[in-house]
Formats: structure tokens, C-alpha cells, sequence
């Protein structure tokens, strides 16, 4: 199998080790359209930091969590023969390149302790696990796929007793570098309008990669010029999109493919929505008409029919810049096809009618 390396991302790595240079004063969210290379990134950087940082990497992608306790077994990665100040001793003392964890390691007894203890009682624990490592060490907590708890609730949301205690670990007691990823652009979009959150977090796009980096990653790739110019048609800057051409003998081949299976399955979300509510279905038509001459529209918030496509992930919204745009180049052809073939159908029919009245001969 060939491997892909990590490619070209230096301003955004700029950007998150201009961050991390510095105490924690914010929340960062790392945000963008799904399978543009976030997460792919913060591994990246994680691998690369300074040997006084440590790293705790908490992914909710796949995971089924429907209350307090599979929350708290997400978070924790327990380590059955140390003891917790051989943890913290580990952790604080051994002299290797950043230390990385998959949870927050902590002992048998000590995951027992926690589930009979209430929420405030796990935040009090943390805040003190992270105080004792920022003696010696630079804790960064990255939690991948947040939006996956926003609807869990123990009294109230879930998410915003969490977020509090964001709040508290980055600009209340500068303790932790705390950076959240999502490709959800409705849990983000809800996030950046939230009055909660205001001046206490930053935002970080990690988008699909511009022309210029397409060019010269297909380049190392060995992609002549018809290949480059049909992978950019099809894929554009989509990184997930471009590796799987890299891996493909027929690169129009599998960009075809590729298209045919994306432009169905649009079609599919679309036209279910003929039989169930035509109204709604006229105003998604309405909405991806749009794009028909363009790439991205701008909007100030988001209608029921915008949040359908968008919770669909034919849309991303990106709320920092108050944008609309395909999720995807492929994304974006499919649209265009759907729409091409909605006006010509509709054409069609007002011939037939024509016809039918007699006002067509």
C-alpha cells in the first residue's frame, strides 16, 4: 500500500505553534469541510512539539455515548499497573520527545472513584491533574468530534458545563492548551453565535488546499498535466479525494466514478424530499440553484432548508465568514448536474403541456 505524507499545511502550523508558544488565554476550534486534513494536521503537530509538551488526544468519532458514565470512559485511558503518582511521575519526568496520549491515564481505582463522584467532582479532578503536570510539563487536551455529546444532558447540556470547564483551564487558570475539532458547521456555526463563548474562543480553519498546493502535491505524485487538470476539475483541493486518484491506475477513471457515486447519492438526499414535502423540497431547489454560476453565497443566518443540506453534508457553512459553499469540488458538480437536469425535466414538461393545450405545435 503507498503511503501519502503529510503535505504542505506550514501556515496553519504557524498559526497553532504561534498559539501554543504562549500561556492558554482561548478555546481554539479547529473547523472545516469534512476530509480537508484537521485532524491529519493536529497529529502532524502533536508529533512534532518540543519534548516539555504533553499531549492528551480524545477522539468521539464512533463512539457510543449516551450519558455521564460513557463520557467519562472516552476520557480516561486507564493504566492498571502504576499507581497515580508513578502516572503524573511519568509523564512530568521522562526526557523523549512530546508525550502523546490516546485519553487521560489514570488508574483502576482511580476510574472507580470517579463514577461514584458527580460532575463538579471530575472537574475538580482534572483542574488538579493538569495543575500538577504544568509544574513541568505543557498539557494540550485536543478533543476530536465534540459535537458527537451536544445533545447529552445531566441536569442540563452536557456541552456547556464542559465548555466552562474549557473556559476555566484556558482563560481563568492559563493551565492548559485546550483545541476542539469538528466538522459539524451546525454545531460550529451554534458555537460562534453563542453569547457564552464570546472573547473566550478562536477559530481556525483548516481548509481543502488551494490550486498551487493541488498542483504541487499531484506533482510529487508524478501526475502529468491532462492528470492534474482532471483531478482539480473533479476534486479540486480535497485532500481525502486527491489520495484516493494517487492510488487509482485510471485517474479519469476513478474521478468519474467518483462523481457518478457522490451525484447519486444527492440525488437520492434531494428528491426523497419530492414525495415528503414539496415545499421544502422547492426551497432546497431553490438554495443549490445558487451555485449554478458560483462557488459560494453568503448568508446571515441559516434557513430550515440550508440547515437540511448543510446537516446533510452537501454544505458547509462556515460561520466565521458568514459563507455557503459546496462541501466538496465533487460536491459541487453533482449540484450543478442535479440542477441542470431539474431545469431540463421542468422544460420538458412545459413543452408536453404545450402540446396538450394546443399551445405548442
Amino acid at each position: 500500500m503507498k503511503r501519502i505524507e503529510f503535505h504542505n499545511r506550514e501556515e496553519e502550523i504557524k498559526e497553532i505553534q504561534d498559539i501554543l508558544s504562549v500561556e492558554p488565554m482561548l478555546i481554539t476550534f479547529v473547523y472545516g469541510p469534512i476530509n480537508s486534513g484537521k485532524t491529519e494536521l493536529i497529529d502532524h503537530l502533536a508529533k512534532q512539539l518540543p519534548k516539555d509538551y504533553v499531549v492528551f488526544y480524545i477522539n468521539f468519532r464512533g463512539k457510543f455515548i449516551s450519558d455521564y458514565s460513557d463520557f467519562i470512559r472516552v476520557l480516561f485511558k486507564v493504566e492498571r499497573e502504576k499507581d497515580y503518582k508513578e502516572i503524573l511521575k511519568t509523564i512530568s519526568e521522562t526526557p523523549v520527545e512530546a508525550l502523546r496520549f490516546k485519553g487521560i491515564p489514570v488508574t483502576k481505582s482511580m476510574i472507580d472513584a470517579v463514577f461514584k463522584k458527580s460532575y463538579e467532582d471530575v472537574f475538580e479532578f482534572f483542574e488538579g491533574y493538569f495543575t500538577k503536570l504544568s509544574e513541568s510539563r505543557i498539557p494540550v487536551l485536543i478533543v476530536d468530534e465534540l459535537q458527537v455529546i451536544k445533545d447529552i444532558k445531566i441536569d442540563e447540556l452536557w456541552i456547556y458545563k464542559l465548555f466552562n470547564f474549557f473556559i476555566r483551564l484556558t482563560k481563568e487558570l492559563r493551565l492548559c492548551h485546550v483545541f476542539a475539532i469538528t466538522s459539524d458547521s451546525l454545531f460550529i456555526e451554534k458555537v460562534h453565535s453563542d453569547a457564552m463563548l464570546h472573547g473566550r474562543c478562536r477559530y481556525l480553519l483548516v481548509d481543502d488546499f488551494n490550486q498551487e498546493v493541488t498542483m504541487n502535491f499531484l506533482e510529487k505524485h508524478g501526475f502529468g498535466k491532462e492528470e492534474k487538470g482532471i483531478s482539480w476539475h473533479y476534486c479540486g483541493g480535497k485532500p481525502l479525494c486527491l489520495v484516493e486518484l494517487v492510488n487509482s491506475q485510471s485517474k479519469e477513471g476513478k474521478a468519474e466514478e467518483m462523481f457518478k457515486i457522490r451525484k447519486g447519492q444527492i440525488e437520492e438526499i434531494v428528491y426523497s424530499l419530492k414525495e415528503k414535502n414539496k415545499k421544502t423540497f422547492a426551497a432546497v431547489l431553490d438554495v443549490l440553484s445558487e451555485f449554478e454560476d458560483r462557488d459560494k453565497i453568503g448568508y446571515k443566518y441559516l434557513r430550515e432548508e440550508t440547515r437540511f443540506l448543510v446537516e446533510k453534508n452537501i454544505l458547509f457553512a462556515d460561520p466565521v465568514n458568514k459563507e455557503l459553499r459546496a462541501q466538496s469540488m465533487l460536491d459541487l458538480l453533482a449540484i450543478r448536474d442535479v440542477i441542470s437536469r431539474q431545469k431540463s425535466r421542468l422544460f420538458l414538461l412545459k413543452i408536453r403541456r404545450g402540446i396538450r393545450s394546443g399551445h405548442v405545435r
